[in-house]
């Protein structure tokens, strides 16, 4: 490409040179310029993470930001590889970055988006790119040759409301009082991808406006804000827990698992999160901390398990108890689901699936894509979904006997949970705003993120509760410690004890075979955990309780409160991805479990 243009939108006549060096290596030093014209092809390559932060020597923001950044038209962007497997998915372009309307203001150098909510954008009808996005807080500085006007960077995350991956990213722009410069950004991170199957990078640059104002209640927003600062947890760097406790203690952490996949890992120890480097193409993932992740199925025990551990709390444990046919229509053309309970549902065991009969070993995952798998995870409306689930055949055996691995069913035991909710509350009441209000709020989590049904009448759907969840880092920490906790905050119950007490405490064996084959044992699967054997170095043996979810996603749960993290992009699978005995055996050199 050859010539030159202005990044500012509306004909301003500042130009702003977004400048690189002539290597492609990157650099501390590569900085995005504002003092200078750009070529129109400037903004080709990948840069440095670091040039979309503050510098050192950085000063203050000039000027305030309070209004929505609007980006007035779809991009399509460059990637690595540069051609897709497809470029139509579920009938929109994966390439094409969306054009969306994000409010922000900003607070203490924070530039804080006023929604943490998925923007509907590629699950609409609306342009051609595939993408939904989250935005999160980041910051705003100024530089001193950016001829008196002010910078802002955040942190994103493209993804899906159908699917469960999300491409993490970073933006910059800008701004005065009343103009922006168009918006730079990139995507140089991923959990592992299901419909858009190319692991990808990608940059380029979208044209913005600023449209000020309409914020509303901003002081309202701050303070929530502030709030949520000071609720964030404790995190340090993984040398900070090696000089504590040894960097002997913390070797094999995360086993045999190709350290290419994993994006970031740690461990709560303490009560604080010692993460490792947070990986990505261009360096350190900007804002770490502050980003989130698509952790797909961990969502049914962040979600579904604690939802329905909440919902226990308040009306009592019998709800596990509770048929699914006396709660949805049942359309299935069999009498497989007559005897079912929700703890069937929620343990996987409904004895209604597709794949073989054999059950002596038992494989989890038999039959778990087949049938019409495409078209239940293709559905859009509740509705649509609950009627491809019923699809399913009867197997031959009762229900609570075998466990099969299906996102149907746990699709299913949300609608239930939230008919079930309605029951006892009235048909306003909401599953997903009664998990963060009663939940996820009082643990510190003041954003929760998740896929819900698309409904042709426009309201806003059914959460997902199977995958979907996007935590950040901390989020995951601070649900792994209410679990910790015996369901305990503040001196409040907010999960029913006995039933987690059974979920995942105590060193015996729980739940159902999996057919993972473990040392000389067998991982379980019970109430949305999975359950991996572990031989302490001491001698005592015991079973160890994860959230798990494609692609390698962990948190497991061991003795003295202690907490393994691992986000990972693997497609995949294998004994490597689900191995944790080496996040054990660092947790048992610290924690000692035989005591």
């Amino acid at each position: 490409m050859t010539g030159h243009r202005s990044i500012w939108s509306g004909g301003v006549a500042l130009c702003v040179s977004l400048l690189i060096g002539t290597s492609p290596v990157y650099s501390d030093q590569t900085r995005i310029k504002a003092d200078e014209p750009r070529s129109s092809d400037a903004a080709s390559v990948l840069m440095d993470s670091t040039a979309f932060l503050p510098p050192d020597g950085a000063e203050d923001a000039r000027h305030e930001f309070t209004g929505t950044l609007v980006i007035s038209a779809e991009v399509e962007m460059s990637t690595e590889p540069a051609q897709f497997s497809s470029r139509e998915v579920l009938g929109k372009d994966p390439k094409m970055f969306p054009a969306v309307e994000i409010p922000f203001f900003t607070h203490d150098g924070d530039l804080v988006p006023v929604s943490r909510d998925v923007i509907r954008y590629g699950s609409t009808a609306k342009g051609r790119s595939f993408w939904d996005i989250i935005v999160q807080p980041g910051r705003v500085w100024s530089e001193p040759g950016d001829n008196g006007w002010s910078r802002a960077s955040f942190p994103f995350a493209l993804m899906h409301l159908i699917e469960g991956e999300t491409h993490n990213g970073v933006a910059m722009f800008l701004y005065n009082e009343d103009q922006v410069s168009d918006v730079r950004f990139q995507i140089v991170q991923q959990t592992a991808p299901f419909y858009v199957t190319d692991y990808f990078t990608a940059w380029g640059q979208a044209p913005a406006r600023y449209r000020p104002g309409g914020v509303e209640g901003l002081d309202r927003l701050k303070r929530a804000y502030e709030a949520e600062v000071a609720d964030r947890f404790p995190i340090a760097s993984w040398d900070e827990l090696a000089a504590k406790v040894g960097a002997d203690k913390l070797e094999e952490f995360e086993s045999a698992m190709n350290q290419d996949e994993v994006l970031v890992s740690g461990l709560v120890h303490d009560g604080t999160l010692y993460r490792k480097a947070c990986k990505s193409a261009s360096g350190e993932l900007p804002y770490c901390d502050r980003q989130r992740f698509g952790v797909w199925s961990a969502t049914k025990s962040t979600a579904a398990a604690t939802a329905m551990l909440h919902l226990a709390q308040k009306y009592g444990p019998e709800i596990f108890e509770e048929k699914v046919g006396d709660y949805v229509e049942v359309s299935a053309e069999h009498d497989g689901w007559n005897d079912v309970t929700f703890g069937d549902v929620l343990n996987m065991a409904t004895g209604v699936g597709f794949g073989t009969t054999q059950r002596t070993p038992n494989d989890i995952n038999d039959g778990y894509l087949e049938g019409n798998y495409a078209a239940w995870y293709e559905a859009k409306s509740e509705a649509a979904k609950v009627a491809e689930g019923f699809k399913s055949p009867d197997l031959p055996w009762e229900p609570s006997e075998v466990v099969r691995y299906r996102d149907q069913d746990m699709f299913l035991l949300g609608v239930l949970l939230d008919e079930y909710l309605k029951r006892k509350e009235g048909p306003d009441a909401d599953l997903w705003n009664m998990l963060v209000e009663e939940v996820y709020k009082p643990i510190g989590i003041h954003h929760a993120p998740t896929n819900k049904t698309i409904e042709p009448d426009g309201r806003e759907g059914q959460p997902m509760m199977l995958y979907g969840y996007y935590p950040t880092l901390g989020d995951l920490a601070k649900i792994a410690q209410l679990y910790h906790d015996r369901g305990k905050h503040d001196g409040e119950q907010i999960l029913h004890a006995a039933k987690l007490e059974e979920m995942i405490y105590g060193t015996h064996e729980r739940g159902l075979p999996t057919g993972e084959e473990i040392g000389d044992s067998q991982g379980r699967y019970h109430m949305a955990f999975w359950h991996a054997p572990y031989d302490s170095e001491d001698g005592c043996s015991l079973y160890v309780p994860m959230m798990r979810g494609w692609g390698g996603n962990l948190v497991v749960l061991m003795p003295d409160e202690l907490t393994g993290i691992r986000l990972a992009k693997n497609w995949e699978g294998g004994e490597a991805v689900t191995d944790v005995s080496g996040m054990a055996t660092v947790a048992d050199r610290l924690a000692r479990f035989c005591d």
